[in-house]
């Protein structure tokens, strides 16, 4: 320990207030709130130690110095540190854009999601003994991982490409990006060693060995190399157009993907300069080019305009063969890798097939065709190939996050796994413990680790907040560990040695778009729609799940009611391609499906009028408002038919009025509509400022009323029959994407959730705001009764509870 470092630290803790025996962060000078971890790193790793212990210090210190000190990986703490700190990291990017209220309530939900409700409950009580007022029961952990280590900020662009190498006497991470640099990072520390910079933005990374040398190349709008040790320029190439992929042979030599075609640059050495040969028999725009070698013979490989395939010599650029696979089935993603002595090819492409071709010749080994897959949506997005036990596979990532494996050998399928929510963008292996795992990156914003002899899973590495673009793998100090890159323009390392724990509550593969509730034999269920096939039905009391609802075709569902019929209790749901589907809640079988349309189904309430018919009212992406009647036989007819399509439904309610039952819709254009149920008869019609992409209806003070919220975070309180603004209800700072009226111990109250990861609940007689829920990420949907509050935040569902037996007393905005 440094001895006056360690002096003024010593005297600084005895500065902390303290309590009951223990230091009261919480009361703390600001001036220790900011600093006090970086006077603990002069000190020394124990003085670190002794803050990062603490979980009143994390929840009260500022999160950017703590960051600048967090410990890239956590597996040799204590106990107790080690859960903190993971607890703390789950959503790190989050703290440091919320007050200390805000923290704590985020620290204690990541604690429940991450299995340690002991944890969860201490961090809930603040200093003097202060209980919460709404307490998490149980919430699902679908995009929150204890393997997160360092969180390395600084671009100011998405994270296009990265590398990982030993190079300058440690483990380094090289990443590209579109903010024009590329970046050096030690990944010891998760420091930056250096910044590269350039004149446009960074598309790929390479390391070559020139002489016994190792340089860093970077392609932009030029080809640049660099020395790895000052990060100083060595060289640059002007290829006259942009450099989108790199491929380095042994041989000093670099294949380049530009707008001029396939490139071969031969790397400077002491007795001669550079050295570049455009390959323009292979045809201009080449996509994807990889350096290959067949036993004593390189050779390069280009993807140009026209799917044009071509081998050729790095000596001369001399073409070996071309043009094997000119097909109008675009090329969507490339690998090429070693297949015991050959060079073997993958070209995946729109349709989901996958072509094996033997690299140097060009003969086709295999054309894969995956069954079920369609153009676009299931196009092959990203390929790798990994040897099992008893043979070679090919692993095939698919644009509808699809992931399947193949018998590389024979073509044969072996297995197909939903993995991801959205397109899967980058496939890696690794050998971990002695196993082999896959790594899959998708734009649903996680990595999933798998087994890759089994296909079992591992774990999820989530934690990223926008597509995951880059990803790889390496032994850092006999740690197994992955480094992913985003378009949230982080970077960020992982321990692969975890496994994530069982027991969790099922999550969403997507955002969660809706929450219904329905009572059953007393007991309070959740159904919910996130984006994909399915409705999920939980047990809202523990979170365990109880169903799975798919409709038939897969389109993805986004809302959903449930209603209570003569015939039994029903749910029903509507998405994309306007699908709408019903189901028997007791038996889960599925009544129908329709059609209502071509546009996407963005909201569905019911009316169960006092006669016992029952409607379903729909809102659609193309402005249109349809009614249906599922027991009379006869087709869903339209109530609203919109203008343009700028007036696209995006939420709505059903209330009883001085007209009778009404449908009150919120539209992309700010619109506010009222038309009448029974005939489609417009009875008003507003306009607000911005997107209204949340509405509800209740009474305020007996009155029939409505809610709605905006994409400025204004709600507005109207009276339904004669549209009057009652109130305007200030707080949230972002789009309001849910609204709902509720009771608490006998008083009318609004919840609203909002992009700016808060609930908010208001009091509507008075517009003042009494509480605040804060969560990490944004909250689309929230839905209440008696006393339980279901909120859907990014992809996860939690669940509140109060006990507040009086009527609450108006907290303040913030």
């Amino acid at each position: 320990m440094n001895g006056p470092e360690d002096a003024v630290f010593r005297e600084l803790l005895k500065a902390l207030p303290r309590s009951g025996g223990t230091d009261r962060w919480d009361l703390a000078d600001p001036y220790m709130r900011r600093h006090a971890v970086e006077h603990a790193a002069r000190v020394g790793w124990p003085a670190l130690m002794r803050l990062f212990s603490d979980g009143e210090f994390l929840i009260n210190a500022e999160p950017r110095s703590i960051l600048a000190a967090l410990p890239p990986f956590r597996d040799e703490l204590p106990g107790l540190t080690r859960r903190l700190l993971d607890v703390y990291c789950a959503s790190l990017s989050w703290h440091q854009h919320v007050d200390i209220g805000a923290r704590r309530q985020i620290l204690a939900l990541d604690a429940r999601r991450l299995g340690h409700g002991d944890l969860a409950e201490r961090i809930e009580i603040s200093p003097g003994g202060r209980q919460p007022t709404w307490r998490c029961v149980w919430s699902t952990a679908e995009n929150v991982s204890s393997s997160a280590g360092a969180t390395m900020s600084g671009h100011g662009g998405g994270i296009n490409a990265i590398l990982v190498a030993g190079l300058v006497g440690t483990a380094v991470a090289i990443t590209a990006s579109a903010d024009r640099t590329a970046r050096i990072w030690d990944l010891r520390t998760g420091q930056a060693r250096h910044v590269l910079l350039h004149t446009a933005p960074v598309d790929a990374v390479a390391v070559a060995s020139v002489e016994s040398r190792s340089i860093v190349l970077t392609g932009s709008d030029r080809l640049v190399w660099w020395d790895p040790q000052s990060g100083e320029p060595l060289g640059v190439l002007d290829t006259g157009s942009t450099v989108r992929q790199l491929a380095p042979a042994a041989d000093g030599r670099v294949v380049l993907a530009t707008g001029g075609g396939p490139v071969v640059v031969d790397l400077p050495r002491e007795t001669r300069g550079v050295r570049a040969i455009t390959v323009t028999a292979a045809g201009r725009q080449a996509r994807y080019v990889a350096a290959c070698r067949e036993r004593d013979t390189r050779f390069g490989l280009s993807v140009t305009e026209g799917n044009a395939v071509s081998a050729f010599t790095l000596s001369d650029g001399a073409v070996l063969h071309r043009g094997v696979l000119r097909t109008a089935d675009r090329i969507t993603a490339q690998f090429v890798g070693d297949v015991g002595d050959q060079s073997i090819a993958l070209f995946g492409h729109a349709s989901g097939a996958c072509t094996v071709v033997h690299a140097h010749t060009g003969t086709v080994l295999h054309t894969l065709h995956s069954p079920g897959a369609t153009r676009l949506r299931g196009a092959v997005a990203a390929l790798t190939v990994h040897a099992s036990r008893d043979h070679w596979c090919a692993i095939v990532g698919h644009r509808d996050g699809t992931l399947r494996t193949w018998n590389l050998g024979s073509g044969e399928l072996l297995r197909t796994t939903q993995a991801h929510a959205a397109s899967i963008t980058v496939i890696t292996t690794h050998t971990v413990g002695g196993r082999r795992v896959l790594l899959t990156a998708s734009e649903d914003d996680t990595v999933r680790t798998w087994d890759a002899e089994t296909g079992e899973p591992r774990d999820v590495l989530a934690g990223h907040t926008s597509d995951v673009t880059a990803t790889a793998a390496a032994d850092v100090e006999s740690r197994s560990i992955a480094v992913t890159g985003s378009k949230d323009c982080t970077v960020r390392t992982w321990d692969l040695r975890r496994e994530r724990p069982s027991g969790a509550p099922e999550g969403h593969g997507n955002w969660v778009r809706a929450v219904a509730l329905h009572r059953e034999d007393g007991l309070l269920r959740a159904v919910t729609t996130c984006s994909d096939p399915y409705v999920r039905i939980f047990d809202a009391g523990t979170g365990r799940s109880l169903a799975r609802l798919a409709v038939p075709e897969r389109d993805f569902l986004q809302a959903c009611a449930v209603f209570t019929h003569a015939q039994g209790a029903k749910i029903v749901a509507g998405g994309a391609g306007g699908v709408l589907a019903m189901w028997d809640y007791a038996t889960r079988r599925q009544d129908v499906t329709l059609r209502m349309g071509s546009a996407s189904i963005n909201a569905v309430a019911v009316h169960a009028a006092a006669d016992g018919r029952i409607r379903v009212i729909v809102g659609a992406n193309d402005g249109t408002v349809a009614r249906w009647e599922p027991y009379t036989g006869r087709r869903p007819d339209r109530l609203l038919v919109p203008s343009s399509r700028e007036e696209s439904v995006a939420c709505l309610a059903i209330a009883d009025g001085a007209h009778g039952p009404v449908v009150v819709t919120g539209h992309f254009d700010g619109g506010y509509r009222v038309v009448s149920l029974e005939d489609g008869r417009p009875l008003q019609r507003r306009s607000h400022s911005a997107a209204v992409k949340a509405v509800a209806a209740g009474e305020i003070d007996s009155m029939p009323s409505t809610a709605t919220g905006d994409d400025t975070g204004l709600i507005r309180l109207r009276g339904l029959d004669d549209g009057v603004i009652l109130r305007t209800l200030r707080g949230h700072r972002d789009a309001v994407r849910s609204l709902v009226f509720g009771e608490l111990a006998g008083h009318q109250v609004l919840f609203s959730g909002s992009r700016d990861g808060t609930v908010r609940i208001w009091d509507p007689a008075s517009g003042d705001q009494i509480d605040r829920i804060d969560l990490p990420d944004f909250v689309q949907t929230v839905a209440h009764e008696d006393g339980t509050l279901v909120v859907g935040y990014g992809r996860e569902v939690s669940v509140f509870t109060t006990n507040q037996q009086q009527p609450p007393a108006p907290r303040g905005s913030d």
